[in-house]
Parts: structure tokens; C-alpha cells; sequence
């Protein structure tokens, strides 16, 4: 009985490794480069998990409040690789600010959030280029109210380039937003 249970032990681990993402430290200390399009300084501790030239940062847990890296994102192609057919918003080299507003609330739309409300698009500069900046709210499909920063930018050799910080609206945005401003304060273009 004992030896079974081991073995059942052992296959729900083994079956759960299987489908997991592999995160990698992140040191506080160190400059980032992210797609080679940015350089950040972490500032605080996070853990990484990569998939090409994007990466996905998290302190406390994915699910609680992460920064995404968005790079690359040629004309045509979805930024959000993961979505399929017609829920795979794509990117057009001719959009301005205003239209990757809306192509992000379909990205949301297409995950199936709910209740998304766009807040304060601004211009925002990285390493002198122009660049834009805008929050929205919105609640996942659980329930949960998220809220976001996004900071964006069209870049003619890499095209579209976001750096998303996204958390549980109650408490872990307010806990991480210290940690998450600073590195995207800390944003360079290479």
C-alpha cells in the first residue's frame, strides 16, 4: 500500500514538472538585457521564466503580479504568439499609440478578460525615443481584478516592443508597484 502510494506520489510530481515553466534567479544587482532591444536593472530579486526574446518576471508568483517583455514583434505577427487564429491580435508598422491601445485590449479581450477599462494614455521616452505609457483594469477570468502598466515602443529596426507590469488589484499591485516602477524606470533601448 505504502510503496503504491510513493509511486502515485511521484507520477503526480513527475506529471506536474511536465507541464511547468522553468523559472530562472534574476539577480537584483545585474543589468538585463531583454530581446536586445532593452537593458533594465532589476533593482530587487525576480525570477524569469524566457520563451525566445520574450521573458516573464515574477517576486511573489505569475499569477499574483509579474512584468512581461513583449519584443521583436514584427509587422504582421501576433504579440501574443499564444493565441490562435482569430484571437491573435497582430501588429501593423503603421500604428500609432492609440491603435496599440486597442490591439492590447484585444489581446485582454482575446484571454478572456472581462470589465477592461483603459486609463491615461501618455507619451512616455526611453533612451530619448518616443515612446507611449497607459494602465487599464480589468478581471480575469476567475474573477480577479488585475491592473496593469504598459509602456510601449515602435522602434523602425525592432518593431513593437511593451513592457506589461500586471498584479491582483488587491494588495500585491500596491506591494510590487515599487519594485516594478523602478525597473521600468530604469528601461534603456540598446
Amino acid at each position: 500500500m505504502i510503496r503504491g502510494l510513493r509511486v502515485f506520489a511521484v507520477l503526480v510530481v513527475a506529471g506536474l514538472a511536465a507541464g511547468c515553466t522553468t523559472f530562472s534567479e534574476v539577480p537584483s544587482s545585474e543589468p538585463q538585457v531583454i530581446g536586445g532591444v532593452f537593458r533594465v536593472q532589476p533593482g530587487v530579486l525576480w525570477s524569469a521564466a524566457k520563451d525566445g526574446n520574450n521573458q516573464t518576471w515574477t517576486i511573489n508568483g505569475i499569477g499574483l503580479e509579474s512584468v512581461s517583455f513583449i519584443t521583436n514583434v514584427a509587422d504582421g505577427k501576433a504579440i501574443a504568439p499564444r493565441l490562435q487564429g482569430e484571437k491573435a491580435p497582430t501588429f501593423r508598422s503603421d500604428m500609432t499609440a492609440s491603435d496599440i491601445v486597442d490591439l492590447y485590449e484585444a489581446v485582454l479581450t482575446a484571454r478572456d478578460y472581462a470589465q477592461i477599462q483603459i486609463l491615461d494614455l501618455r507619451p512616455h521616452e526611453i533612451s530619448g525615443q518616443n515612446a507611449f505609457r497607459f494602465e487599464y483594469t480589468a478581471f480575469n477570468t476567475n474573477g480577479l481584478e488585475k491592473k496593469g502598466v504598459v509602456i510601449g515602443l515602435i522602434d523602425d529596426e525592432k518593431g513593437l516592443n511593451l513592457v506589461v507590469y500586471e498584479a491582483a488589484a488587491e494588495h500585491y499591485f500596491a506591494a510590487s508597484l515599487g519594485a516594478a516602477e523602478k525597473l521600468l524606470n530604469s528601461l534603456e533601448r540598446i
